[in-house]
């Protein structure tokens, strides 16, 4: 399988506020196999804590940008899956709790790093449009969440 990366950020919000969504389409689906969480915005006065999370999402939404995947080993051909960030209007499904893979809160000064073996991956709908987001779900006050989102297709 052909692996890529895509850094992304979100809109300024307390949330929900997609900062990347990698979208399959009815023949490529993403297997989400790394992902590194951050914030983007100085921290506030006092700490407050971010929930964050990955979910499925079953429309694209509007990105204010549309990142190129970057192939981890340049020899590769260009991603199928495209991958949307700093949305303007949310994927569809990003604020319903059954569609998330993982729920969960870090402190804002923190980031977080995953990764998983060969056959762990999480993995989108073969389906056109569906995809996998990185969402910071909610937090007291505005901040920019920063995603590197990993797949293989």
């Amino acid at each position: 399988m052909k692996a890529y990366t895509v850094n992304g950020l979100s809109a300024s919000g307390t949330g929900p506020n997609t900062a990347g969504n990698i979208i399959g389409s009815g023949t490529i689906r993403p297997w989400i196999n790394f992902l590194l969480y951050g914030f983007r915005t100085n921290p506030a006065t006092t700490d407050q804590q971010v929930r964050c999370g990955l979910c499925n999402t079953t429309g694209a939404g509007t990105a204010g940008s549309a990142a190129t995947p970057k192939p981890r080993d340049p020899a590769e051909v260009a991603a199928v899956c495209t991958a949307g960030i700093t949305h303007s209007a949310e994927p569809t499904g990003t604020n319903t709790q059954a569609n998330y893979f993982m729920d969960f809160d870090l402190n804002q000064r923190a980031s977080k790093e995953w990764g998983c073996a060969d056959g762990q991956e999480f993995v989108g709908a073969l389906v056109a449009s569906n995809g996998i987001a990185s969402v910071m779900r909610g937090v007291t006050t505005a901040i920019v969440e920063s995603c590197v989102m990993g797949w293989r297709e």
